[in-house]
């Protein structure tokens, strides 16, 4: 391995070395020192190195060596028998530098095989045959991992611990799914512990002990978090040691995107505009059932099926977007989103988009912002009967309604999305039929070529920037994650925008639903 090689290295695996060094010893200043030495280390023994694909294992096995020298240099042995008062409240209230705070400090970081066996017999006064039955393993198993854990607690003992910054001010994180079927993962970060340990581990490659420490939480409240995450593949592990599977748009990395194309949103929102006030007449003498709708749902439509045109349609067919499958053999991409990264705009305008279809082929587009209050595509997704009863209603197909259809269309009258009047029941949507909607297209086609080409200029800048923010085992994803941020930097921004100057208002409930449309084949 030449110098250069060997400097990039070193350059890639900094990070991950200065966390290594902060999980082990007192203060920043000594895990920099450790850290200089483990790389001088390194440097030393470069010529024992085989190939560059042995060079990660190597260089823990380095770091591991050179902290174990640092530990007897510093001679901090120290040493306290198990007993059975492990967890008498009186004595845990000595100061943290004794030998029983110590002892529980490091029990908690025990991992799970371990930490039963010794509770089970320390705690809990099994004998080594009973723990072997409880546990469902040998009794000379049972001996080993009693062995194992007295010298694990006696080295943790004489470590130095510190709490990381997540520990005192925890990450908050969105998972978010787009692809093409069920959202398996939109319960994983229910938990701010969940979600610390993603962070955690997204620079850093870390074991279950300094993930506990990192984030302040001991292992046993954290192990069955830590197994889904693993269980779904939201994390993957080398070794004994995790690290995060998922982009994650950070707060950092968003607001250099807001700064970088901020010009590029702006153009957008005019592109817009000038299409919509110069095409309106002829849009709407085209005559699709709710072509006199008000003003502002007339504008809220027609933002919707341009930008839906310009970057589903247009933008990623050019791009040819490729999904990752993944363990459940879904085409699909998660993420996730850091709270708070977003500006003002993005927590008021991200959005839900959706299409849903009946087997005639008639289908209802979504475009949801929660600005104009409930998403409605929530309440037709995955729910083929009432997709069916909206778009039977949108054709006038009523007469032979079920008891159970009524319902459902009784419902949707007290939530809005159908009227109820004396010629029957009506969508509150605009409704084209296949014709009339490829006109429109037709009309507004060289402005959604325009904001295409916008929309893919915007997502190389953010593609570059999210490169420099990504961990290097995930920078691959990061043009197809670029196209993902579309929704916000070319869909949300500009909406925003164009509402912010008052050109797009607030949804009145006496108005036609402003994003939501029907298409009959």
């Amino acid at each position: 391995m030449d110098k250069h090689e060997l400097d990039t290295k070193i350059a890639d695996i900094a990070k991950s070395l200065l966390s290594y060094c902060m999980a082990r010893t007192s203060n920043h200043f000594e895990a920099e020192d450790l850290a200089q030495d483990i790389i001088l280390e390194i440097y030393k023994s470069v010529d024992n190195i085989r190939n560059a694909d042995a060079f990660y294992g190597f260089m823990w096995a380095v770091a591991g060596n050179v902290y174990k020298q640092w530990c007897k240099n510093k001679a901090r042995n120290k040493a306290c028998e198990l007993t059975d008062n492990l967890f008498d409240e009186v004595e845990f209230l000595e100061d943290e530098s004794s030998e029983l705070y110590l002892l529980r400090r490091e029990l908690t970081l025990l991992t799970e095989k371990y930490r039963r066996a010794v509770i089970l017999y320390y705690i809990e006064n099994k004998s080594c045959s009973e723990i072997s039955t409880h546990l469902s393993i040998s009794k000379s198993m049972v001996k080993y991992l009693l062995f194992k854990s007295r010298q694990i607690l006696k080295e943790g003992m004489s470590m130095e611990r510190n709490y990381g910054q997540q520990s005192y001010n925890p990450k908050g994180l969105s998972l978010l799914f787009w692809g093409n079927g069920a959202n398996r993962y939109y319960h994983l970060c229910d938990s701010k512990i969940s979600q610390n340990i993603l962070f955690a581990c997204y620079n850093d490659k870390l074991t279950a002990e300094q993930i506990s420490l990192e984030i302040g939480v001991s292992l046993p409240y954290m192990e069955d978090k830590l197994k889904e995450l693993y269980e779904y593949e939201l994390l993957k592990k080398e070794g004994n040691r995790y690290f995060t599977n998922i982009v994650i748009f950070t707060r950092d990395f968003a607001n250099e995107v807001n700064a970088k194309t901020t010009e590029l949103r702006e153009r957008i929102a005019t592109i817009l505009t000038e299409a919509i006030t110069k095409h309106e007449a002829e849009v709407r003498s085209i005559g699709f059932v709710g072509s006199d709708m008000s003003n502002n749902s007339f504008k809220w439509q027609m933002v919707s099926l341009i930008l839906y045109n310009a970057v589903i349609e247009i933008l990623q067919n050019k791009i040819k977007v490729v999904y990752p499958k993944d363990k459940f053999g879904t085409e699909c991409f998660v993420w996730g989103s850091e709270n708070g990264e977003q500006s003002s705009w993005a927590s008021q305008f991200g959005f839900g988009i959706s299409n849903v279809t009946n087997e005639a082929g008639d289908y209802i587009q979504f475009m949801d912002f929660p600005i104009n209050g409930e998403m409605v595509h929530h309440y037709c997704f995955n729910r083929q009967n009432v997709t069916n009863v909206f778009l039977d209603v949108a054709k006038g197909i009523t007469e032979n309604f079920s008891e159970n259809d009524k319902a459902l269309a009784a419902d949707m009258v007290r939530k809005g999305y159908i009227l109820s009047n004396e010629k029957g029941l009506l969508v509150n949507t605009p409704i084209f039929t296949k014709e009339q909607h490829q006109k429109i297209k037709s009309i507004f086609a060289d402005t959604a070529t325009n904001i295409a080409n916008e929309a893919e200029t915007l997502m190389e800048t953010v593609a570059k920037i999210l490169k420099e923010h990504t961990p290097l085992h995930l920078k691959k994803l990061a043009k197809d994650m670029a196209y993902l941020r579309l929704f916000e930097d070319a869909i949300s921004a500009p909406v925003a925008i164009l509402y912010d100057q008052k050109y797009l208002l607030p949804y009145n409930n006496d108005s036609v639903l402003p994003t939501t449309y029907v298409i009959l084949k």
